[in-house]
């Protein structure tokens, strides 16, 4: 049986560790990175890949071979942004291990229902969410991973860390 009252706290305080490490996690970026300069290449690259695409839909072998050329060049620059995007990643992968780690062992583990929800949510074929006593109980990973993809897009957008 699961105690209701545990369930609001427990649910509040991973949402807001999922946010806090999605708030940290942006401001390295965007403190460790040129995101701007990543966005102008990200752009480069997809214009250059559609041309590319559009050469080779029409049968434009002149331009394709063209094209062909400069694709080096362009998986270079792609390969250079994701690298400088990795690197606050790299920076903090072990903290935020040890923050969930901390989070499983405070909240009584992994498999520890953080969250309920009234209606089931399922993903394809995984039902992530266990019936309980007066809903859908959320596992502390589930819950975190809901609450983390949540707040990413808000955060980026925020932040403008987005890479496109």
């Amino acid at each position: 049986m699961v105690d209701p009252t545990a369930i609001p706290i427990s649910t509040l305080l991973v949402t807001a560790v999922a946010l806090t490490l999605n708030l940290t996690s942006n401001v390295v970026t965007r403190l460790f990175t040129d995101v701007d300069r990543a966005r102008r290449i990200n752009a480069e690259v997809k214009a250059f890949r559609d041309e590319l695409k559009q050469a080779t839909l029409t049968k434009d072998k002149a331009k394709e071979r063209k094209l062909r050329k400069r694709e080096k060049q362009m998986m270079e620059l792609q390969m250079k942004v994701t690298k400088e995007r990795m690197k606050p990643m790299l920076l903090f992968w072990v903290p935020f291990i040890a923050v969930y780690y901390l989070l499983a062992t405070f909240l009584g583990g992994y498999d520890a229902i953080v969250a309920i929800s009234p209606i089931p949510i399922d993903l394809v074929i995984i039902n992530i969410g266990v019936p309980i006593e007066g809903g859908y109980g959320f596992s502390l990973f589930w819950w975190y991973l809901i609450s983390s993809f949540a707040f990413s897009a808000i955060v980026m957008k925020l932040l403008k860390t987005s890479p496109t």
